[in-house]
């Protein structure tokens, strides 16, 4: 009973969210490692280790409307100064909210998105921030869809505020496919089989963390602003279920860090107004990035699979 209840929410959610994307990946992990991220003005370096779990769990309220929760977690391993002591930055973000069918054309999905994030997830002074992303989509036909939307988030700079456009698009024999919500992520790829497809991936995003405090000594923050980019090869088991993707490319990897209450006036997507803030740490220098990533996908419609 439980397991048809669960099949039921999923297919509302996607009948209602879109119909070119006749799938929804439920569990997604990532583990990756740029290699020898450098400093400025120095012979340094430091491996960076990302793993990444997401998980979404989609519930049905009615023929409109489901509900959406999940978590997810990320966790980077790094030296935030030449020759460092390595540190553990983790977040942990709580999702909730809505998809919404507003008409046959048009729907939308709402989040809630606060979050823990800090080194080592201690949980004293700033740690705690909320966030929220709202994306309204517009079914073109029933190979295209168009997205707008915003995301917002408190950081531990101040406020950072997202405008998204994108789009859904999956070619009549699809082969290709692409997916993209810019500034955020972009992803194209080809099918050569129902098992194997290469394709390129592009994310840019940026987080803070709160860093462990020690006595007399100031109270710091670090922002991580990264943008990557790269091609990948993916393959599929258990009847296009479980995807196991290997990507490379270059990552940028920045890590500045400052002292709380040294903040911006704003921060749009890529772009910081006002920023005269003292940077606590080198600069630093991106590198060559490795990633194994693999992805739990259900199939709503079993033809588009072949």
């Amino acid at each position: 009973m439980i397991y048809k209840i669960f099949i039921a929410s999923i297919a509302i959610l996607i009948s209602q969210s879109i119909n070119a994307q006749d799938y929804i990946d439920l569990v997604k992990v990532n583990y990756g490692n740029i290699f020898n991220a450098g400093f400025e003005n120095s012979n340094a370096q430091t491996n960076i280790i990302i793993l990444d779990v997401a998980v979404t769990l989609p519930i049905t309220l009615n023929e409109r409307t489901a509900f959406i929760t999940g978590v997810d977690y990320v966790q980077h391993g790094l030296d935030l100064v030449p020759n460092g002591a390595k540190v553990s930055l983790n977040t942990v973000t709580l999702k909730a909210g809505l998809n919404i069918k507003h008409s046959n054309k048009w729907s939308g999905t709402y989040l809630f998105l606060p979050k823990i994030a800090s080194q080592d997830l201690h949980t004293d002074g700033d740690h705690f921030f909320f966030g929220g992303v709202a994306l309204l989509k517009y079914q073109k036909n029933e190979r295209m869809q168009y997205r707008f939307g915003a995301y917002v988030s408190s950081e531990g700079f101040g406020t950072l505020m997202t405008p998204i456009l994108g789009l859904y698009y999956i070619s009549e024999d699809t082969k290709w496919e692409v997916s993209a919500s810019l500034p955020i992520n972009a992803d194209i790829n080809h099918r050569f089989n129902k098992a194997l497809a290469v394709g390129f991936g592009f994310m840019a995003f940026v987080r803070t963390f709160s860093l462990e405090r020690e006595e007399n000594t100031t109270e710091l923050y670090t922002q991580m602003s990264n943008i990557e980019f790269g091609p990948y090869l993916q393959h599929s088991f258990m009847d296009h279920h479980i995807l196991v993707r290997l990507q490379t490319g270059y990552s940028s990897a920045s890590y500045e860090v400052f002292a709380e209450g040294d903040t911006l006036p704003i921060r749009v997507s890529a772009f910081e107004f006002g920023d005269d803030r003292v940077l606590r740490n080198p600069e630093m220098m991106g590198n060559l990035f490795v990633r194994l990533g693999a992805t739990y996908r259900f199939h709503l419609d079993k033809k588009k699979e072949k």
